[in-house]
């Protein structure tokens, strides 16, 4: 369910963000990074490169070393697909324990077409109870759902699979408010996005 709602909360936001402007989202940092700075949103999204670090409102992200290739540690892409792997690294920067899953985060290629994007690869198997569970592909990905501590780091690795013509995309994140009462509507924040080629 969680998972569903997540996919619902993202195709929304990527809706939203991609009517902006009239080529649609226009990424263009505001200027100059010095090393070590970390990064924060200007007028609600935050644009970084591989290496840099973004901070959110609940932990900071940096993604490095992006790499494709047709397998992966015994995974096979699908035809006409290729895997794209990079490591993210997550600092929880709060003094509260973070829940995390591993749609939070999700690659783009083309921010002008709605269907060109991914969430990290998975299993999906029902459960005894009919419920869905789900699981990583590769001991080294990032948990399909964990808990990031107060100051806590973790690290791992976000696969993909992505059209095998592409190159150059963004790994992206957007902040939701999930509101205290049960039904209530969730609240969007900033939006972070890594832009790299590989």
């Amino acid at each position: 369910m969680k998972r569903f709602v997540s996919t619902l909360l993202a195709l929304a936001m990527l809706a939203s963000l991609a009517a902006c402007g009239e080529g649609g989202l226009s990424l263009k940092p505001e200027g100059e990074k010095k090393d070590g700075e970390v990064i924060t949103p200007e007028d609600g999204v935050a644009l970084g490169y591989e290496g840099d670090t973004l901070r959110t409102a609940f932990f900071d992200m940096t993604v490095e070393n992006p790499r494709t290739s047709e397998t992966y540690n015994g995974l096979t892409a699908e035809e006409g697909y290729q895997f794209l792997a990079a490591d993210l690294t997550l600092y929880n920067h709060t003094g509260v324990t973070q829940p995390m899953f591993d749609t939070d985060f999700e690659v783009v290629w083309d921010l002008d077409d709605d269907d060109a994007w991914a969430w990290p690869e998975c299993y999906e198997e029902e459960g005894a109870g009919g419920e869905m569970e789900y699981s990583v592909k590769s001991e080294d990905q990032i948990p399909v759902e964990f808990e990031l501590g107060i100051h806590k780091t973790q690290t791992g690795v976000l696969l993909f699979q992505v059209p095998e013509d592409c190159k150059d995309f963004y790994i992206a994140y957007y902040e939701v408010f999930m509101p205290e009462e049960e039904g209530g509507e969730p609240d969007y924040g900033d939006s972070f996005f890594v832009r790299f080629s590989a």
